[in-house]
């Protein structure tokens, strides 16, 4: 009987410590679950599911496209069917504009006594306000007519009007479409004050009847973004007028953006008060010449010339041409290849022959 109660008592002893034992190992399991990095579990559970494992790329992008102006996705619905190419004053009482910080592209291009004026191409956004809008010259018409856009601007010199007409563009004047299509605003005096809209303008647009698609070549962008063959700088100037009219952009490290500059101050957009910004930046260097007592320019973006080619902090000689009007301008490498561009905002700076970009 002793031997059976003492079989019995080790018995119940082995059964205790076993207990223990799973209840420390379950104490330790718990205690390494709550110490788990949620996204590995994920990652753990995605892996170990080979019938339903999808890329995550292919998740991301569903329902995406690119677009075509910056090489970056967006969602398919936000996609307009043709671009709007808006020209935008920069007299110093017309600024800061607005709209430029929901452009895919934007040229700065110099107008009488080297004040400058933008071209903004707008594809993959509806600005609710756009402004000020200026009036157009025909080197102008020679940018905007590579994207087959929706022109829009107020009035012109008399030769841009008639090359307008002659070319058969889908041109919004504000001499022409003022009522429900352009606007003044109080803080700001003639003639720098008149501004518009997507709505407004796609509303007038389809009142006459203008293709709803536009017909265009872009450059090409890289699929990811790519170092190029260059020399390192962090910022560039355009002295368009000196010490009055200076801009340019800076390059920030933690980004990989341009940040803009005008007069040495951040170039912000009017109403979402963004600080503009580029990933590529083009110098186009082009002839330019005045040719009337007004001051009228000429330039030479027709043609061949020299130029840069700016990202991620180094910048690198390029030679662009354009054999027509409605021609794409492309650019090349030192060794004849076509550049592509990484995805993102680009700016084109058209600047004369005889004006220089500052490097730092």
């Amino acid at each position: 009987m002793k031997k059976i109660l003492m079989a019995l008592m080790i018995l119940a002893l082995l059964v205790g410590c076993s207990k223990q034992e799973v209840a420390t190992s379950g104490e330790q399991i718990e205690a390494k679950e709550e110490a788990f990095n949620p996204d590995e579990v994920e990652e753990i559970i995605v892996s170990d599911d080979k019938e339903e494992e999808k890329p995550q790329e292919e998740v991301d992008l569903e329902n995406k496209v690119k677009s075509p102006l910056t090489g970056l996705y967006i969602d398919k619905e936000n996609l307009n069917d043709r671009p709007i190419a808006v020209m935008l004053d920069n007299q110093y009482k017309a600024r800061p504009q607005a709209g430029l910080s929901e452009a895919d592209v934007v040229y700065e291009v110099a107008a009488e006594s080297n004040i400058t004026r933008y071209i903004a191409i707008i594809y993959a956004n509806k600005p609710e306000i756009i402004g000020p809008v200026r009036s157009s010259r025909p080197y102008f018409l020679d940018k905007a007519l590579e994207y087959d856009p929706i022109y829009v601007h107020f009035g012109g010199s008399e030769q841009a009007k008639k090359d307008i007409k002659s070319l058969k563009m889908a041109n919004i004047s504000g001499i022409t479409a003022w009522k429900n299509t352009f606007w003044r605003v109080k803080h700001k005096k003639m003639p720098h004050n008149a501004y518009t809209s997507y709505n407004a303008i796609m509303k007038e647009a389809n009142g006459r009847k203008y293709n709803k698609n536009g017909s265009f070549e872009t450059l090409q962008f890289n699929d990811k973004d790519t170092e190029i063959e260059g020399t390192e700088h962090k910022e560039i100037q355009f002295p368009y007028r000196g010490k009055s009219y200076t801009s340019g952009f800076k390059y920030n490290n933690e980004d990989g953006l341009y940040y803009r500059y005008v007069n040495n101050k951040p170039h912000l957009d009017e109403i979402s008060k963004i600080h503009l910004t580029a990933k590529n930046i083009l110098v186009q260097y082009s002839s330019q010449k005045v040719i009337d007592s007004v001051g009228r320019l000429e330039l030479g973006l027709v043609g061949a010339g020299k130029g840069m080619y700016l990202t991620n902090g180094k910048a690198m000689d390029v030679t662009w041409k354009k054999p027509s009007r409605r021609a794409l301008t492309r650019f090349y490498d030192s060794d004849g290849n076509e550049i592509r561009l990484n995805p993102g905002i680009t700016w084109y700076q058209i600047i004369p022959d005889n004006l220089k970009a500052v490097l730092k």
